[in-house]
């Protein structure tokens, strides 16, 4: 008798090498039917593109907070009580015409040109203001301590009232203001948070995976929005003192060296608050990778959006009212919010898979963790629904090194690598997985 073979020892590293994966798929597809050819690359997906479905919305988050905040917001300042004085023996630094009218303790100004006045809901000429009368007035503060005063852009004329207080509290009046100010953009980045965190489980027909994503892409809008108000408005502050050292605003508006500072000035505070805007998906995932990208877009889209407000302002601007450039600047930061959050993950991004069939046919899904879940439960990161052949957890789709692998979960239909059915193997960039009747490819970064 021949003496005892030595033993067979097989590493691990050589368990996990392509030529045994190679082996096993012929192995498991002995005597099965032909490969099948592989499907074609015919769906563009364009409509599923995230810089495409994002910006949008982002505009219906943005313009969804603006129509809840518009009416509850005021331009400026605004009180009401009694006119005690008009004199228009003034003149603006121009030499143009300017008339003084103390209002319930407070000097306002009013110009021909920049204020309307109105009674009865009809324009009126300034010579209609008269003492006694009730003004409501809108306008801008300036100036400081007792020559504290305000430009009005509009004053509403009624008659008599001893129900009105005759003596404004201006200091009170502008906290506020300021109060509400200080609310509205965390406000505006909870709604653009929450469509957005939504936006990708909507396309996907994943609903628990848009509701969750979105309710902390809204929560994160308006805890960190509020978190980031403070050294926002603190940006702004100080940008609004070099503003205002460069000349006086007065009723007539900036010049322009002042346009220029205020919109760099309104960016980069509006870049620090709007930092909260993208992070829903990457909290909610737990997704470093979705996390910087929603900062970084959440922060370059408010920044543009912030640059652009002011100038908008000048082209929609109404009578002194802003409500048309909010709702168009809000929308802009949207819009951008998105794009920028979808450009930053089209750029960042090393992997993905893109359906070739089924219902989302031609979407992308970046594969931002490891293992991606593929299956019919709507938990799973690729959700294959309307397919009775997947499993709630069919196969998974493992990081390793700078490749991927498939795994299949003991599937009764099983998982299929470009026709040949597999229990692990590495995946190249163009191979198709087919799973059930859906059909997807791996594509992976060049370089």
């Amino acid at each position: 008798m021949a003496g005892v073979a030595d033993k067979i020892v097989i590493e691990r590293e050589e368990l996990a090498s392509p030529e045994v994966d190679e082996a096993l798929s012929r192995q498991l597809s002995f005597g099965m039917a032909p490969s099948p050819e592989r499907v074609e690359d015919s769906r563009s997906g364009f409509f599923y593109r995230s810089y495409i479905v994002l910006p949008l919305a982002g505009l219906l988050g943005a313009l969804a907070g603006w129509a809840v905040l518009e009416p509850f917001y005021t331009d400026g300042l605004e009180f009401s009580a009694p006119v005690e004085r008009v004199d228009s023996n003034y003149k603006t630094r121009e030499g143009g015409p300017i008339t003084l009218v103390r209002v319930g303790g407070q000097t306002v100004w009013v110009v021909p040109d920049a204020t309307r006045v109105e009674k009865d809901g009809e324009a009126v000429a300034l010579s209609d203001i008269a003492v006694g009368d009730i003004a409501r007035v809108k306008g801008t503060p300036s100036g400081e301590g007792v020559e504290r005063s305000v430009s009005a852009f509009e004053v509403v004329l009624s008659p008599p009232d001893p129900e009105v207080p005759a003596v404004v509290d201006l200091k009170a009046v502008e906290r506020g203001a300021n109060l509400f100010g200080f609310t509205l953009f965390a406000i505006i980045a909870a709604f653009v948070g929450l469509f957005i965190g939504a936006a990708d489980g909507l396309m996907s027909r994943a609903f628990h995976r848009a509701a969750l994503c979105g309710l902390v892409g809204m929560g994160m809008g308006a805890v960190l929005g509020l978190m980031l108000t403070l050294p926002g408005e603190l940006a702004y502050g100080l940008g609004r003192m070099l503003v205002a050292g460069l000349g006086d605003e007065g009723v007539t508006g900036m010049n322009t060296a002042q346009l220029l500072v205020q919109m760099s000035v309104r960016g980069v505070a509006w870049a620090l608050i709007g930092a909260a805007m993208g992070l829903g998906q990457g909290v909610a995932l737990r997704s470093s990778k979705m996390l910087v990208n929603g900062l970084i877009g959440g922060m370059a889209g408010a920044l543009i959006g912030g640059l652009l407000f002011d100038p908008i302002n000048l082209l929609f601007d109404s009578d002194g009212e802003a409500w048309l450039s909010r709702g168009v600047g809000f929308g802009v930061i949207g819009v951008v919010t998105g794009l920028m959050i979808g450009l930053v993950e089209l750029a960042a991004r090393e992997a993905w898979i893109k359906m070739l069939t089924g219902p989302l046919a031609g979407k992308e899904f970046v594969l931002f963790k490891s293992p991606t879940t593929v299956g019919s439960s709507p938990k799973s990161d690729v959700y294959l629904f309307k397919d009775s052949d997947v499993e709630p957890s069919h196969a998974l789709i493992h990081a390793l090194g700078e490749g991927y692998e498939l795994e299949d979960k003991k599937s009764a239909s099983g998982t299929y690598v470009n026709g040949r059915r597999v229990s692990r193997v590495r995946l190249a960039s163009g191979d198709q997985v087919r799973v059930g009747k859906t059909v997807f490819m791996l594509q992976m970064k060049e370089g």
